[in-house]
Formats: C-alpha cells, structure tokens, sequence
C-alpha cells in the first residue's frame, strides 16, 4: 500500500530540485570557489624562438620548442605550434600564440607567426 505522505514527499523533492537548479549561476560567481585556468598547446616564448635558425634538422627544433601541437598529414613539410591559456579567474590574462614552421631538404626555412618579426633570419614573406 503507497504511503498517505508520498504526495508530500514528491511535492517536496520537487520544490528543492528547483531551488537547486536555481542556485547554480550563484554557485559559479562564488569568490571562494577555485577555478584553475586552462592551459593548451606547447608554450613558446619569444627565447625559444630566437634560437631558431635556418638549416636546422627537425630534431634541433624538437629540442628547442618542444614537439609541435599540429603535424599536418597532408603537408609533411609544416609544424604549428599554439599555446593559449583561456583564463577563468581574475589573476590571469588571455594568452594566444601561434607559430608556423616549414622546412625542406636542407632543414628549416621559414617562420611565420608571434615572435617572428621582419628582421628575423627566418621570417617568411610569402606566408
């Protein structure tokens, strides 16, 4: 036999599942509620790019920046490099930077993107 307060009991867990849904907007405004950045991609900075120079083997541009983010399948011949950091908290600013590197038969010919200025021996004019 069902209970004379099942209708009670339903009513109720109905009315704080509400409430709760509710709250969630608060929830995600809470100072105190830690909420790390995210960090994607391989980090460049502006030394590792100045250590790059042309006729270098893929393997001394391995070991300068790091392994590549994106190794196109269709042009074996491109490395791209992205580093971004979508901040959540108020301490940490928004970073996005990108690095393009082509390379031939003699090792590596030209670079394009963040911290690859005119000047710099390997920039790439052509795009």
């Amino acid at each position: 036999m069902i209970p004379v307060y099942t209708g009670k009991r339903i009513i109720a867990a109905t009315i704080i599942a509400t409430l709760v849904a509710g709250c969630t907007s608060t929830v995600d405004n809470l100072p105190f509620l830690y909420k790390p950045e995210i960090r994607q991609g391989t980090l460049i900075d502006e030394e590792a790019v100045d250590k790059l120079r042309p006729g270098m083997t893929e393997r001394q541009v391995r070991y300068v920046l790091g392994p590549p983010t994106i190794e196109d399948p269709f042009t074996d011949n491109r490395w791209d490099y992205v580093y971004e950091v979508e901040p959540r908290s108020a301490d940490v600013e928004a970073v996005s930077r990108r690095l393009t590197l082509r390379f031939d038969e003699g090792g590596l010919s030209g670079a394009q993107g963040d911290f690859v200025d005119a000047d710099h021996p390997l920039s790439d004019p052509t795009g």
